[in-house]
């Protein structure tokens, strides 16, 4: 998204260097069967090896403070995604839910912290850790659990990067249940809900500065009984009702093409970019 020539009024020199340093870069912002479909030749599938305007991996993606480097779901892809943002630290992982897209790359993660001995807490909500356990029962045996210990997000207040914290339980559809975070201090607050449809709670997600939404579709024909994730024209509809100042779409899908204008207020992620937070 384009940036502001000014700083929203709150980001005087007042505020903390932490907050101004704030970045989140998107690691992969596709769906779960990532964009191009390796077996699909529609023509966003088609342009996507050709000129990679929407190429996508898997979502993952990086928040980064001054002090801190916090990843936010464990893609297929991390370690291709690491590799090409030339990551060299990650202080802790945040998982929204246990299906693939969001955590096959955790073994990836569970490597760097064995090599370098350095200590990466996975935090989920703690429904999740115990899927995640019998997902990756490795990672409960030997040195594994002193290195990459699965943490519940609720255990205490959880401060990362300058933000607070919270999980909230969401509707998945079809795939049962996911969460969404939101994260907020005293200057900027922003929710991170990549794996949604039909919420009920609107609660945890008014006030937001960003909301980053995901959608797979821009128009979706499926019954919405089969299916698991808002898409783009249903989401425009649910910004009516939570009014967020801006919105950035992931998550998508071959049947999003960021070549063409996103709605009013709303831009779409690619792999590899990186907001100011505080330019918003």
């Amino acid at each position: 998204p384009k940036r502001p020539s000014r700083l929203p009024k709150q980001d005087s020199k007042n505020r903390s260097r932490d907050v101004d340093m704030t970045t989140l870069r998107f690691l992969g912002c596709g769906d779960s069967q990532g964009v191009p479909r390796w077996w699909c030749q529609c023509k966003v599938c088609t342009e996507a090896r050709m000129t990679n305007e929407n190429l996508r991996t898997r979502p993952s993606v990086l928040l980064e403070s001054e002090n801190e480097t916090i990843l936010i779901d464990a893609a297929p892809e991390f370690r291709m995604q690491a590799t090409r943002e030339k990551i060299s630290k990650i202080d802790a992982v945040v998982i929204t839910h246990v299906h693939n897209d969001h955590i096959l790359g955790l073994g990836d993660v569970a490597d760097f912290a064995r090599w370098t001995k350095k200590v990466i807490p996975i935090y989920a909500p703690s429904e999740v850790i115990p899927q995640l356990q019998e997902r990756f029962r490795y990672l409960t045996k030997g040195t594994y659990p002193s290195l990459v210990p699965f943490v519940g997000l609720e255990s205490k207040a959880r401060t990362f990067a300058g933000y607070n914290v919270t999980a909230h339980k969401v509707p998945h559809g079809f795939n049962g249940f996911s969460y969404g975070l939101r994260f907020e201090n005293s200057s900027f607050c922003w929710a991170y809900i990549p794996d949604s449809i039909n919420l009920q709670d609107f609660t945890p997600w008014q006030n937001l500065d960003l909301l980053i939404l995901g959608t797979s579709f821009y128009f979706e024909k499926a019954p919405l009984e089969s299916r698991s994730v808002y898409s783009v024209l249903e989401a425009v509809q649910l910004l009516q009702v939570l009014n967020p100042k801006q919105t950035i779409f992931t998550h998508m899908g071959h049947g999003v093409d960021v070549r063409k204008p996103a709605p009013k207020n709303t831009s779409y992620a690619r792999d590899g970019l990186t907001i100011n937070l505080s330019a918003y």
